[in-house]
């Protein structure tokens, strides 16, 4: 029973420890060459990143949820909606922008750190919220219907509640 017990903690641990990111940079691939996104210039703020991939058909289409998302919060500075682009090649970040003329940062997951971090399944388009201390309030697999859409909403009402500063 100790065993048992022991196990299901360290599953446990691993989980937490598995849910939460440090304040980290990105390279921003629809702004200014060179420019970079710190999670740390936006201190209290919660973080909506929206995996995806170009080749990706759902992600296509999910692609304008996420701008309105944006527009419903463009008023509330805490709340940052990022395009995570799972890609490496600059053309298909290039295409990316060309087709959906995002209206907030598209920024590139080097190394699919929170990706592989964040994940709870496989699946893309995969949106994940996080608060302003890293820690992942949870996550929506694939094209929002209804249901996920109001889950993100939610999602983000939870990371709100957090304090930071």
């Amino acid at each position: 029973m100790k065993l048992l017990f022991s196990a299901a903690l360290l599953v446990a641990s691993n989980f937490a420890q598995a849910a939460s990111i440090p304040m980290m940079s990105f390279p921003v691939k629809n702004g200014i060459q060179g420019e970079v996104y710190n999670m740390a210039d936006h201190p209290n703020s919660v973080f909506v990143f929206e995996a995806y991939r170009l080749s990706c058909h759902y992600c296509n289409e999910n692609a304008p949820n996420v701008d309105r998302l944006k527009e419903e919060f463009r008023d509330n500075t805490r709340v940052q909606v990022l395009d995570l682009g799972l890609d490496t090649s600059s053309f298909d970040y290039s295409e990316w922008i060309r087709r959906h003329n995002p209206n907030h940062p598209v920024i590139q997951d080097v190394g699919r750190k929170v990706y592989n971090t964040l994940r709870t399944e496989n699946g893309i388009p995969q949106t994940f919220v996080v608060d302003c201390k890293g820690n992942m309030t949870g996550n929506v697999v694939g094209e929002w219907d209804q249901g996920g859409e109001q889950k993100v909403r939610k999602l983000i009402d939870t990371a709100l509640a957090v304090q930071c500063e």
